[in-house]
């Protein structure tokens, strides 16, 4: 079931519909590149526990990515919402709604990544809990 806001963020709709040509030009405002081509429908219908939309006047503001390993870890990626739609609540309703759903799944653990400045957003106002991570930049 969807999650609605009491923010009027939208409504969060796991495994939503989307065009590719709307994520991606949404993927490049939210992280300041050009539009690229990539099929998105493709790559989360195949790698993906699942995906989270969130529309206003049919219009995708918000999207994020809940990647998975086949087993018990889940994967927040790409979370985006749309510059003109920010501090809204839409990116708390896209996590609630990927966390509701990582939970009636097998998963155990819902990994998340992030730039510094989202520290308070991931851990204050959305629950997650700091860990020791590693990473090997590989470009």
């Amino acid at each position: 079931m969807p999650f609605p806001s009491s923010h009027n963020s939208g409504i969060a709709e796991w495994r939503g519909a989307f065009e590719n040509a709307e994520v991606n030009a949404l993927h490049a405002k939210c992280f300041e590149h050009r539009e690229s081509a990539d099929d998105w429908w493709a790559q989360v219908n195949h790698f993906s526990l699942g995906w989270v939309c969130i529309r206003r006047s049919a219009k995708l503001v918000g999207f994020m990515n809940v990647a998975w390993d086949g087993g018990v870890h889940a994967f927040i990626l790409d979370t985006m919402v749309d510059p003109a739609f920010q501090r809204q609540g839409i990116a708390k309703a896209l996590i609630k709604e990927a966390v509701a759903h990582a939970r009636r799944t097998d998963c155990e653990w819902l990994h998340v990544d992030f730039d510094p400045h989202l520290r308070p957003f991931y851990f204050d106002a959305c629950g997650f809990k700091p860990t020791n991570a590693g990473l090997i930049p590989l470009k």
